[in-house]
């Protein structure tokens, strides 16, 4: 008798190929599925990267003044022998400088006294209150502080030749340099009597992880929150130099690139 096997049946062969399709199938649709999710997760990164706005915006010009009067001659020659020699803060007290302080100095090797003058100018700021902060960020919070330049010129019309000046910011109680939370921005390098720098026409940059980075950043996070920029000098004259008179003018422009909200 001739034996007919079911079409409905398969055989074995032919049901471990189909089982084995069916494994390659799902397999597919779970790796499109993973695919799929990874695509979107890109997606969604890329919806929060453009999220955030780079604004540059600068503030005010800042105009630090010093001003030595208008004494004219020449720097006495006092004698002297030992640092500390008393005649010389007598020639100190002849040296004026409005808003500054003389001390006098010997110069052990020369015989002769000399003065240091010691200045200090600040300029306050609230950055709500500055335009330009509120044009360009308004109510807005600012999410990451991407750059600090602070851009300067000069003019020193005075006869003092003017040595590094250290730059520096702290809260709006500062007096000195040497206080409380004020800290270091940069020198501005030494400027000789008779020059002139244009406004804007050098550059200080704020280095990223700095203290005075910092600084900056919590009150540009804080913009109702007042602070100072701080100048300090050191001027010196000796004997035979031109007493100290005429005008200074420091001008400085900072300049910040700030990542808002859209």
């Amino acid at each position: 008798m001739t034996s007919h096997s079911d079409p409905n049946t398969l055989s074995p062969a032919r049901s471990q190929t189909s089982g084995s399709r069916r494994q390659l199938l799902r397999s597919t649709l779970a790796l499109g599925a993973v695919v799929s999710l990874a695509m979107l997760g890109s997606a969604a990164c890329g919806l929060i990267s453009t999220n955030i706005l780079d604004k540059t915006f600068e503030l005010s010009p800042q105009k630090f003044g010093l001003d030595f009067g208008t004494t004219t001659g020449k720097v006495p020659s006092v004698a002297c022998t030992v640092a500390g020699d008393p005649k010389c803060a007598t020639l100190a007290s002849q040296v004026s400088a409005a808003g500054g302080t003389a001390t006098g100095t010997c110069d052990t090797v020369a015989k002769v006294c000399g003065a240091d003058i010691t200045v200090t100018k600040s300029y306050p700021v609230t950055l709500s209150n500055e335009p330009s902060f509120a044009q360009t960020v308004g109510g807005k919070a600012i999410s990451i502080v991407k750059a600090i330049e602070l851009n300067y010129g000069a003019s020193n019309q005075s006869t003092v030749n003017l040595p590094d000046m250290n730059l520096y910011i702290g809260p709006d109680t500062a007096k000195s340099p040497t206080d409380k939370d004020v800290y270091l921005i940069d020198k501005i390098p030494a400027i000789a009597k008779g020059t002139v720098i244009p406004d804007k026409s050098r550059k200080i940059v704020v280095q990223a992880g700095s203290p005075a980075f910092e600084r900056f950043s919590y009150y540009l996070q804080n913009p109702k929150v007042p602070f100072l920029l701080l100048i300090s000098g050191k001027p010196s004259v000796k004997a035979g130099d031109d007493l100290p008179s005429g005008k200074v003018d420091v001008t400085i422009t900072p300049a910040f690139t700030v990542g808002l909200p859209l």
